[in-house]
């Protein structure tokens, strides 16, 4: 075999123009240049307030290295680090959607169809739902089912342009529970009645601890369980209460000995969210219809709560109103009348809410529309903080949500000001004028702000 100095095709290549190209991940990018926001506004959710003055934000390595009153000459020794005078407009940080699905993928026009979509079709169709979340100001993502370590791992590493992902694995479901997609007739279906892009099934003690060992081994960063109905499954009604005492006990604490897994639980109801915590889950995903009473006792246990409202409404209007069969459109009737309820609920609790979206197929470009819904009850600053500074604390890493030293360099560029008015992050194309995600231009309408390309 010939050597690389003496490549009898191409003789002009050397060693050295090949190297970049012989390390085992070729596709992981140098470090991007330094970048110093100008004179920009600095929105801060946690304290909802925007800091004074023009401020000058540097970037460095992934991570936010200073933030400090506009400067008109910065010292740069860099040449190569980019000065971008953004002349009074705001920056806010990267927004962090808690409850996402990026397995369940365009393509599917019913529940049906996208059960029925092959494995390949969907690991291909993943890397189109993750760029476009991205491109809408997301640039950290919460998958509750579907999305595995091996696909985080290839948007961290850059083979796939994608947000930050917080994955689960595959949610944990019981037979006829809300992730068994399985025919009524069918004893196991395909795959040991394992879906495709959501969950899989287990019964019993010893085949949930196996389950949540093996998602944990597959590098799972949480678990979620099935504790009651749900909208989009065929044989389950929502007042259902899923899983025994005893399985959820298993469950937790496994997650508690193999290094303290936070879990949360799909839950509607006050039976099945109060199943769910008093055998030690620590989050609630939906909780449409709790009480003031388990609010209360949410709060008081420091249970998070990730509310999915826009959904409901986006799943039975055009050109979704044929997605759900007859009967999930009644359970979603259900659901949909006492969400903004149970927000308001939830809020004069003092429960910790986090911001989702829950949506499927091309529903996932209404992704923001969660904003809109949400401002028709609370205000902008409080929404604002459910999609960064409390979505932080609920994923446990302080340099999530915040523009601030030490931060990841996840920014915003934004026209106005989403303390104001939060339903702007609804209208992207109009007020979102630059991503950037650990330090990396992804896309921008700024001309000193260049996008990198990939």
């Amino acid at each position: 075999m010939a050597g690389l100095l003496d490549y009898p095709g191409s003789p002009e290549k050397t060693r050295d123009s090949l190297l970049p190209k012989l390390v085992a991940k070729p596709w992981i990018r140098r470090d991007p240049p330094d970048i110093i926001l100008q004179k920009v506004l600095v929105v801060d959710p946690k304290s909802s307030s925007v800091l004074f003055g023009p401020q000058d934000v540097t970037l460095s390595k992934g991570v936010i290295t200073a933030v400090k009153p506009h400067n008109t000459q910065p010292a740069v020794d860099d040449p190569d680090t980019i000065v971008a005078d953004l002349d009074g407009k705001f920056v806010c940080p990267g927004l962090i959607d808690c409850h996402v699905h990026v397995s369940a993928v365009p393509g599917a026009k019913t529940m049906r169809e996208l059960a029925e979509t092959s494995a390949e079709l969907i690991h291909l169709r993943t890397t189109y739902t993750l760029r476009e979340m991205l491109f809408r100001g997301f640039t950290t993502v919460r998958d509750t089912g579907g999305a595995t370590k091996a696909l985080a791992d290839a948007v961290s590493e850059g083979l796939i342009l994608g947000p930050r992902l917080v994955q689960c694995g595959k949610a944990l479901s019981q037979t006829g529970g809300h992730a068994d997609f399985t025919p009524a007739h069918s004893d196991t279906g395909c795959c040991g009645g394992h879906s495709k892009f959501l969950g899989r099934i287990c019964d019993g003690v010893p085949e949930v601890l196996r389950s949540t060992r093996e998602e944990l081994k597959a590098g799972a960063d949480f678990i979620k369980v099935m504790c009651g109905g749900g909208v989009a499954s065929a044989t389950d009604a929502i007042e259902t209460v899923q899983f025994t005492a005893e399985e959820i006990q298993a469950i937790t604490t496994t997650c508690r000995q193999m290094g303290d897994k936070h879990t949360t639980a799909h839950a509607y109801t006050d039976s099945s969210i109060r199943h769910a915590i008093e055998n030690g889950i620590k989050g609630i995903e939906h909780g449409n219809l709790m009480s003031p009473e388990t609010a209360r006792l949410m709060a008081k246990k420091g249970i998070y709560l990730t509310p999915t409202l826009a959904c409901y409404g986006i799943m039975v209007r055009p050109p979704f109103e044929d997605f759900l069969p007859p009967d999930g459109q009644f359970k979603n009737k259900q659901v949909m009348e006492k969400g903004l309820d149970a927000l308001k609920i939830a809020d004069e609790a003092g429960v910790t809410v986090c911001y989702g979206s829950d949506l499927l197929t091309s529903m996932h470009a209404l992704q923001t529309e969660e904003f809109s819904v949400r401002a028709t009850v609370l205000s902008s600053p409080k929404i604002l903080q459910h999609a960064t500074t409390n979505a932080s604390q609920l994923l446990k890493d302080s340099r999530l949500g915040r523009i601030s030293e030490n931060a990841f360099a996840d920014v915003l560029v934004l026209n106005a000001n989403p303390l104001d008015d939060v339903t702007i992050l609804d209208r992207p194309e109009d007020h979102l004028l630059a991503v950037i995600k650990g330090g990396r231009v992804v896309s921008s309408k700024i001309d000193s702000l260049k996008a990198e390309t990939w």
